[in-house]
């Protein structure tokens, strides 16, 4: 009796790993053919960009939402932003088209892993809007201020985790526009935080730099500091203050702490402890 349980065992874990090589080459298939249309999609001699959008748009959801999705890096995604939490709780893909250099159109889903190895699909919706100075807003998946997305930060409070979000917005020719905002999760769906960031004398629901798109700044975590540091924007000259198309770095650093639950801004970095 024991030798035939043992061999009845055996052939249901063949066929699991059967089931599971199956699954997980139709995964790399998935990503083939998607990186395929990426490709095609940033190519300059492409004739009907808005054909291969629909394509993508009708294959990547249910490439992402595919059983063991959600365990499957999509590290062949050269093309668009793939970013993971450490926790490995949430991942995020966002690509973008540019209909002219003053006009870009933003997409993105949000995998949010649930309990016995299920998870969520969410689709993030540009809502076209501009980002500029907007520092107080009402965002969600429906209703998103269009950006890609390239790194995920995990903190925690009270038993609760934010996953902040470092984003960049192509914006315009003029200026370049980079965001620091915050999701959580609530009863498995992916949320906005609200006033998670003080600047000193208010919170805000997230951190908008802009600048011109003639200069780089840099945005960044750092692990050895224990936070978010970026580059501090000053006019190029007096006369353009508040006009952000003239800004750029001056050589100093600001940066954000995590503390009590609240991403506090901390000015004058010095710079010699930035790794």
């Amino acid at each position: 009796m024991t030798r035939f349980v043992i061999i009845g065992i055996c052939f249901l874990l063949a066929g699991s790993i059967s089931a599971q090589e199956s699954q997980y080459l139709d995964l790399v298939k998935s990503e083939l053919l998607l990186e395929d249309l990426f490709i095609q999609l940033y190519s300059d001699s492409l004739s009907d960009r808005e054909q291969v959008l629909t394509t993508i748009l009708d294959i990547m959801p249910d490439a992402l939402a595919a059983e063991g999705a959600m365990d499957f890096p999509w590290k062949g995604l050269s093309r668009i932003g793939v970013v993971t939490s450490d926790d490995q709780k949430i991942r995020i893909f966002t690509w973008h088209v540019t209909d002219d250099p003053d006009h870009h159109r933003y997409f993105g889903y949000i995998q949010v892993a649930m309990k016995k190895g299920k998870f969520e699909l969410y689709p993030l919706r540009d809502n076209g809007m501009r980002q500029r100075g907007v520092i107080k807003l009402e965002q969600s998946t429906d209703n998103w201020y269009g950006k890609l997305y390239y790194n995920i930060i995990s903190t925690s409070h009270k038993r609760k985790t934010y996953y902040t979000l470092l984003g960049m917005d192509f914006n315009d020719t003029r200026s370049t526009i980079k965001t620091i905002e915050a999701l959580t999760i609530q009863r498995n769906q992916p949320r906005f935080v609200k006033e998670l960031f003080f600047d000193g004398r208010d919170n805000q629901d997230r951190m908008v730099l802009e600048y011109s798109s003639q200069v780089a700044i840099s945005v960044r975590f750092d692990e050895g500091m224990g936070m978010i540091t970026f580059d501090h924007l000053v006019p190029f000259h007096p006369v353009y203050e508040n006009n952000y198309e003239f800004y750029g770095p001056d050589g100093s650093f600001e940066g954000l702490e995590f503390e009590d639950g609240i991403w506090i801004l901390r000015t004058d970095i010095d710079a010699r402890n930035i790794n």
